[in-house]
């Protein structure tokens, strides 16, 4: 069955003041495809996962999700569809692991206090955490505070996640876990546009994978 284009990029350039990032981007991705940027550090995969998701303008092109420019999509809906996973984690170290999850449930989404909680407790169950909910940030291990930030980002029922080196500070013990979380989605044929160096990892669960070349984006051969 052929896929639908989900997300688009039609000659995107970005800079940074002077400085140019990334050229002439263009770029269609189906739904349920993972595409994987790789390469070396400082050449644009990060700033690219950014202006998917409006944290980053971008300088020239279109961006479009589901045929829609992004830049036409309130924040808060481009958010909730294309969510992403950043390699520091970005919880909230005052809240406990539940707090974490519930709050953009009840904010963004308008469910109800029990709603919340009991959606949370499902996708902990997933990512093998139910035991943490009354935990804080820091009582967590690398690995389980990324597989909470991967939970909070399940928890909006996004289309498209973005994973920006979610392995890079993890021992190996804590790498696989999360790769492993990793590797249900692609099982479940969620839409992923991964940033990493986990080459092995990526050669196995990448449809397709790129790499920037003098500001150019360019397909590698997978394997």
């Amino acid at each position: 069955m052929k896929k639908d284009c989900i997300l688009e990029f039609e000659n995107v350039t970005k800079y940074y003041g002077s400085e140019l990032v990334f050229n002439n981007v263009d770029l269609k991705i189906k739904k349920g495809e993972v595409i994987s940027l790789v390469g070396k550090s400082g050449s644009g995969k990060s700033t690219l996962l950014k202006c998917i998701n409006r944290l980053e303008g971008i300088n020239a092109g279109k961006i479009k999700f589901k045929g829609m420019e992004i830049s036409e999509i309130s924040l808060v809906e481009l958010r909730q569809k294309i969510g992403i996973v950043f390699q520091d984690y970005n919880l909230f170290e005052h809240l406990t692991v539940l707090d974490n999850l519930t709050i953009g449930l009840i904010k963004i989404k308008g469910y109800s206090k029990k709603e919340s909680v009991h959606k949370s407790l499902n996708v902990l169950k997933k990512v093998d955490l139910a035991d943490k909910m009354d935990k804080y940030p820091d009582e967590l291990s690398g690995g389980q505070k990324q597989r909470v930030a991967i939970a909070r980002t399940l928890l909006m029922e996004p289309d498209i996640i973005l994973l920006d080196e979610p392995t890079s500070a993890l021992d190996k013990e804590m790498k696989d876990s999360v790769l492993a979380l990793i590797n249900e989605l692609v099982d479940e044929d969620m839409t992923l546009i991964v940033v990493s160096h986990e080459d092995e990892f990526i050669n196995k669960v990448s449809d397709r994978i790129f790499s920037f070349n003098k500001h150019t984006l360019l397909e590698k051969k997978n394997g």
